[in-house]
């Protein structure tokens, strides 16, 4: 997967701002383009009862689809946080996962962002997550 400084930047801007609860959000540009990362854009995590999880409501995530739509993007991942953990997918993660989406973790330690991880479902065999290289870009690319 691809992504600029600036993206990332507005990935861990946005989990600074919701610790300790998870931040969520959509990665949106094209599969076409190797996972190129056009557009990062937050959504507002529904669980008010965790905040070690994460909920994107299916009304938002369908306007971001529209939003997508219209402007030629695809929805090609999604990105949260993991508030003082790892970035690694949780078994809640494995649970909700969907195919061919990209799945972008900050692990995030006492309020600062330290270490992010692109996983995908893997295509053959058991269900479990591959890892994915992560490719910062310059943002002229874009």
């Amino acid at each position: 997967m691809k992504i600029t400084d600036a993206q990332l930047k507005q990935i861990y801007a946005h989990a600074k701002e919701i610790y300790p609860a998870e931040c969520c959000g959509f990665l949106l540009g094209s599969f076409d383009e190797g996972g190129l990362v056009r557009q990062v854009r937050r959504a507002t995590n529904q669980n008010t009862e965790r905040t070690d999880r994460f909920i994107i409501s299916a009304e938002e995530f369908a306007e971001v689809q529209l939003a997508a739509d219209e402007t030629g993007l695809d929805i090609i991942g999604i990105y949260h946080s993991h508030p003082d953990w790892p970035a690694i997918p949780s078994q809640t993660d494995m649970d909700n996962a969907w195919d061919e989406v990209y799945y972008l973790i900050a692990s995030v330690h006492e309020g600062m962002p330290l270490n992010t991880q692109i996983w995908r479902l893997a295509e053959n065999g058991p269900r479990r997550f591959e890892w994915v290289a992560l490719e910062i870009m310059d943002e002229r690319v874009l």
